[in-house]
């Protein structure tokens, strides 16, 4: 099993999250939307859902941060893509980081900074939290 520190990045370049490391995230409303489908396949073969995938449910019900399920789909898509930077591709953060900034969507770089230590030296930080901000003014689940 490999070290877990998910504020620190380990060597290899990912964030420190044991064995999950190179695994995709998700964040609360891509939760939420995977649970909708898998109630909505349970109804048609009348298959009841556990306490536990209910509970789940209404926790995502409750906490997601983008009530839009188009743009809980894309947004975090969007923190993840491609830009150029000195002659090369590259993600503007890690899979972590921006399932991380959709879940907590901070105000502020240092509110992202505190919240989300791996993201201290990155240098698109102060555009990631830009773009987060209209979903968090606009498309936010909870208050």
């Amino acid at each position: 099993m490999s070290a877990m520190d998910a504020a620190q990045v380990g060597p290899d370049g990912y964030i420190m999250l044991g064995d999950l490391r190179k695994k995709e995230c998700f964040h609360i409303s891509q939760i939420d939307t995977i649970l909708q489908k898998m109630h909505a396949q349970r109804a048609k073969t009348g298959t009841s859902l556990t306490g536990d995938m209910k509970k789940a449910m209404d926790y995502c019900r409750r906490f997601k941060p983008l009530k839009n399920d188009r743009n809980a789909a894309t947004a975090k898509a969007q923190l993840l893509r491609l830009v150029d930077r000195d002659g090369k591709r590259q993600k503007r953060c890690q899979d972590f980081e921006a399932a991380q900034l959709l879940n907590l969507m901070p105000a502020s770089v240092d509110e992202a900074r505190n919240l989300i230590p791996t993201l201290d030296q990155n240098i698109f930080l102060d555009e990631l939290v830009k773009e987060i901000q209209p979903m968090r003014d606009f498309d936010r689940a909870i208050a």
